[in-house]
């Protein structure tokens, strides 16, 4: 069976850690990192993925606005920190 490959962007380490640390329990998943939208756009330029946990709140780039720069995005995920 084939990883089920997932990008997680997020401009808070924690937020991140916490995110992959429920993605390994569930095997089968390589989790690659971003902390940034900008770092996300460069790195799907020559990487694909099924899946990404995009903050929406992110300085530089928003996580909406990262999600429509997407010609063909994977799934999505929308992540918060806020209450």
């Amino acid at each position: 069976m084939n990883n089920l490959r997932c990008l997680v962007i997020d401009d808070e380490p924690l937020a991140i850690d916490i995110i992959e640390n429920y993605l390994d329990r569930l095997g089968n998943v390589e989790a690659t990192r971003c902390e940034n939208a900008i770092e996300a756009l460069k790195l799907m330029r020559t990487a694909s993925f099924d899946i990404i946990f995009l903050d929406i709140e992110m300085p530089l780039l928003t996580g909406l606005d990262f999600l429509n720069s997407l010609a063909n995005p994977p799934a999505i995920i929308i992540t918060t920190a806020y209450r």
